[in-house]
């Protein structure tokens, strides 16, 4: 099994390099998990992701049958006994959300060895990572109906108080049972709620959790989180999806965390101008990447509707959609000839 250092992703032994990130893979040692029994419930499989939280398994309910992802959290997450009431706390109330564009959490424990765990449900899908990989940038139209989804699944749970923290690619996922792309939001698992004895407060986390490359500039110094640092997130994979690259580039975690407080958020018509991304859809974008968070969108619907008005207002889904196919059909050509040419 081999690891990503930049996306924290699993990889098997056959593979060298980072399909995403382009960055060469880590060895690991067998994860002690595999084969393991947890609880006397969960038979764990196999490694399908790892988060800033924890690591996600594929396991087999032994009594019903049927698979279900299992993540263990990380063991120090779990040291300070104030803090394992706090994940209880949340997790059980994390057990009530139920939509649509979330995936179910059905329960939670603590592992033999003293780690937490969560058991929610086991996704036959495509991560939105591994579309952007593929396809290098999305039609404007299925852009715009992937973010709506994950727009009114995030609604949802920011209307009970909770804030995820780790909206990214890989937290995306489009379910394959569906003719059309269906979304769940995954890995609510860092979250945390900012209602505290039914009081609207924003509460500081203990630890900066998420993903570098994600984060929001609040998040990445350690202030007080509400809704709006997953706006921003969100925005960030809006920005990958359109484009098909990151506002920031960065070889470390650290890199990315100076960057995303210090420096200028660039437009997407500038990252990549050959694509005609009309102004005002970058500017709901870029309102929706302001380092203040009080600048950015009240909402997660809000930045839905403004930037489906801005597409539609514009005509880009229609022509960027032609684009797209001409520039899809150009992006399998130039790969083919890759493979033709071989290694250089």
């Amino acid at each position: 099994m081999k690891l990503c250092l930049r996306c924290n992703n699993y990889f098997g032994d056959e593979v060298s390099t980072c399909p995403r990130d382009k960055v060469a893979l880590e060895p690991v040692g067998k994860d002690p998990l595999i084969g393991a029994l947890i609880n006397n419930k969960y038979a764990v499989e196999t490694v399908v992701g790892k988060g800033a939280s924890g690591i996600v398994y594929r396991a087999t309910r032994l009594l019903m049958g049927g698979a279900v992802a299992v993540k263990v959290v990380h063991s120090y997450l779990g040291a300070d006994p104030k803090s394992m009431e706090k994940f209880s706390r949340e997790v059980r109330a994390l057990e009530q959300l139920r939509h649509p564009n979330i995936v179910n959490l059905w329960e939670s424990g603590i592992t033999d060895d003293g780690q937490p765990y969560l058991v929610m449900d086991y996704l036959q899908g495509t991560p939105l990572s591994s579309l952007i990989t593929v396809e290098d940038t999305l039609a404007p139209s299925r852009m715009l109906e992937i973010t709506r989804q994950v727009c009114n699944g995030l609604q949802e749970a920011h209307s009970q108080g909770f804030v995820h923290r780790d909206i990214k690619p890989e937290n995306i996922v489009l379910d394959s049972t569906s003719e059309q792309d269906f979304v769940k939001v995954c890995d609510f698992g860092i979250a945390y709620t900012v209602f505290e004895n039914g009081m609207n407060t924003m509460a500081r986390p203990t630890t900066v959790a998420g993903s570098p490359a994600y984060m929001s500039p609040e998040q990445c110094r350690g202030l007080p989180l509400d809704h709006r640092t997953d706006i921003y997130s969100l925005a960030l994979v809006v920005f990958e999806m359109v484009t098909g690259k990151r506002p920031f580039e960065a070889t470390t975690s650290k890199e990315f965390m100076v960057k995303t407080v210090n420096d200028k958020m660039p437009l997407m018509s500038t990252v990549r101008p050959s694509l005609g991304i009309p102004e005002p859809v970058d500017l709901v974008v870029a309102k929706a990447l302001q380092k203040n968070p009080k600048d950015r969108h009240a909402s997660a619907v809000d930045f839905a509707k403004d930037l489906n008005l801005a597409c539609q207002a514009t005509g880009w889904l229609v022509k960027g959609s032609d684009q797209k196919s001409d520039g899809r059909l150009q992006n399998q050509s130039q790969r083919v000839n890759e493979r033709t040419r071989g290694p250089q």
